[in-house]
């Protein structure tokens, strides 16, 4: 399994320090609806609870096999998933697919965006200042990451804890 970026959502402050930094690396400006690190907000009884959303990196990605183009690789099974931009057609399907929401839509280029590690350097964990987000590696014991991260989204979205 691929390495992944982990997320503690309990120290998560919620800055969006993450998205920013994300967009300028891979695209040069400070963008977040360009970052392939999302921060979701949700306010309940007063409180706003940050939400992180990262690509997980799925052994079996749903995303992969859902998009029609093949614009979803992996040079091997342990190898992060990239977009290739020249492929994608913007459909939306690989978002769809996503168990956990963590592909997005870049509006400007009408491509998906995915978290690609950062070359192995993952800028968003480097400059973390609750340090709520690791690089982790892929293997049997984070193997059902997806299905908890899922399942913690649709509770807080839900309003269910």
């Amino acid at each position: 399994m691929p390495q992944f970026v982990s997320v503690d959502h309990q120290v998560c402050t919620g800055c969006k320090e993450c998205e920013v930094v994300c967009s300028l690396y891979h695209f040069g400006e400070c963008n977040p609806e360009r970052s392939a690190i999302r921060v979701i907000r949700r306010e309940r009884n007063g409180l706003v609870e940050p939400l992180p959303l990262v690509c997980q990196q799925c052994e079996e990605a749903p995303c992969m096999e859902a998009c029609p183009t093949d614009a979803l690789i992996r040079e091997n099974h342990m190898a992060v998933m990239t977009v290739d931009q020249e492929k994608c057609t913007g459909c939306g399907e690989c978002i769809d697919a996503c168990p956990a929401g963590c592909i997005f839509m870049d509006k400007q280029k009408d491509v998906a965006i995915c978290c690609d590690l950062c070359g192995g350097q993952p800028q968003c964990i480097d400059l973390c200042h609750s340090n709520c987000l690791k690089l982790e590696k892929g293997d049997e014991k984070n193997k059902d990451r997806v299905i908890k991260l899922a399942t913690v989204l649709e509770k807080r979205l839900s309003g269910v804890e």
